[in-house]
This record gives structure tokens, sequence and C-alpha cells, in this order.
């Protein structure tokens, strides 16, 4: 796991006030679920939940969707804890905790159903740990994710440029790359909504992005204090909104490879 990821789990492992600080997780997660229960799946699907959070898509999928076999996996193990905690006595949940880009599985059947709600925008490799994903899932079975694309934060961002410097928020890639991703023995269809927030003020926001475990940045140092003082009040003078730009990712694996992959386990690799 690089530097860079590691701090990424240290800081969801310190998100203590996830749960009142995730505006949008909710929300995005319940709409991501109500787009996977129209989905085509078997009766009681295997499932493979990536970057489970506190459990928000966990709790929503298991409220549409009969509760097959569900494998909830997250990077952060006490995030792992808080869902789990969400869960109870839930039947049929194992969890894990494991990076979703490196899937440490060990002889599981193939997916009917991987599913992820913002967790990819995480990702190193966002084509390539698709890619490997999608060779996880049964013939048939779907890959559904909810990352973040181009456009998220332009608010931000604006308030940045009046300023002459650059956003330390992550460059997140255009809906036309995701739609053009080739997974083979997959189709692969993307659409994106946006989705605002409000906060009171520019320090809420910041404070917002900490409680969630996403204030690292890719390495670059912080504004000094009066450019940021400056940045803030363009973003306030705009009304402290942001809008996230919300690609929602489905991915099917095809049915014409049931002869060769029905009875394919997973390969064995044990986490590191």
């Amino acid at each position: 796991m690089s530097s860079w990821k590691q701090a990424v789990a240290r800081a969801f492992e310190g998100a203590e006030t996830y749960d009142r600080a995730a505006g949008i997780q909710r929300p995005v997660a319940e709409a991501l679920a109500v787009r996977i229960a129209g989905l085509a799946l078997p009766a009681r699907p295997r499932i493979l939940e990536i970057g489970c959070g506190t459990g928000f898509l966990t709790a929503a999928l298991r409220a549409r969707i009969a509760a097959g076999p569900m494998l909830v996996t997250d990077i952060a193990p006490g995030m792992l804890a808080r869902c789990r905690a969400r869960m109870g006595a839930a039947e049929r949940l194992r969890f894990l905790a494991m990076d979703g880009e490196r899937p440490c599985l060990s002889g599981e059947p193939g997916f009917d159903l991987i599913a992820s709600s913002l967790a990819a925008q995480w990702f190193e490799d966002l084509p390539g740990a698709l890619a490997g994903l999608s060779r996880l899932l049964a013939p048939g079975g779907w890959l559904a994710v909810a990352t973040l694309a181009d456009g998220t934060f332009a608010e931000w961002a604006r308030a940045h440029r009046a300023e002459g410097v650059a956003p330390a928020t992550p460059r997140y890639p255009p809906a036309a790359r995701l739609a053009d991703l080739r997974l083979p023995g997959c189709t692969v269809s993307v659409s994106v909504a946006p989705v605002a927030e409000a906060h009171p003020d520019g320090h809420a926001f910041l404070a917002s992005l900490r409680a969630i475990g996403a204030g690292t940045s890719a390495g670059r140092a912080p504004l000094p204090a009066g450019t940021l003082r400056r940045v803030l009040r363009h973003f306030e003078a705009g009304g402290a909104r942001v809008t996230y730009a919300v690609a929602t990712c489905l991915v099917q694996r095809s049915a014409d490879q049931a002869a060769e992959m029905s009875t394919r386990m997973l390969p064995r690799v044990a986490c590191e």
C-alpha cells in the first residue's frame, strides 16, 4: 500500500464524526441501491461491497435486495467496526479489512454483484481497479459503482482561481473517460448527476471534509493563511455551496461466459 493510501486509511480511521458530516454519502448510497434493485440479479445474489464506510450502502442494499451472502469490506478497520455495529445481528454478512484496489480473497466464487458508493474516488488507478473487480464477477454479474467525476467542488476551485492558486482537492476523471472504459467481456454504462451541498461558511465546509476523512491532499503544501482567508471569502460570496458530480458506473459481465466460469473460483490471495 502506498504512503498516500496509508494516509487515506488513517484519515478514515479517525473519522469519528463521519455520520454527522456525511451530507451526501447517505443519499448517494440510497440512490445507488435503488439503481441496483432494478438490475437483473439472482434471487439471493452473492454480493461484495467495496469501501463500506459506516454502512449506508450496506443497509440500503439489505433493505432492497433479498439477503444473499454478502462480504462487506473497507480499507479502515474502524469503519468496518462502525458498519458492523449499524447492521447489528443481520444474517449472512461477513466483514473484511481490505483495500478494494487489491482484493485479498481466498477461494470465493464469482460475485453476482459488486457494489461501491463514494469509495472508488480514492483509488490510485481507477481503470485498473475496475478492470480487476470486473474479473471477480460471475457470468451476468454486475459491478455498480458511485464515484466522483470532473466538476466536483467546482465552486471551491473557482474560489481558488480567483486568487491565482490551485485547490488541493483531487482531480476527478471526466464522465466521458469513464464511459470509454473497455473492460474485457463486459458492457459499461455511465451516468452523472449533480448533488449540491450547502454549508454555513467556508470553515464549515473544510471541517466537513476533515470529518469524513477527506482532508487528505495528494502531497500538496497547505495555502498560506492569508491566501486561504481570501479563498474562503470568495467561496462564501458564492453561497458556501459545493456540487458533487456523482458518476454511477454500471458494468455487466457477459452471461456467455457461463460455461467457462461456472465453476471458477477467485484466485487465492492473502491479505497482507
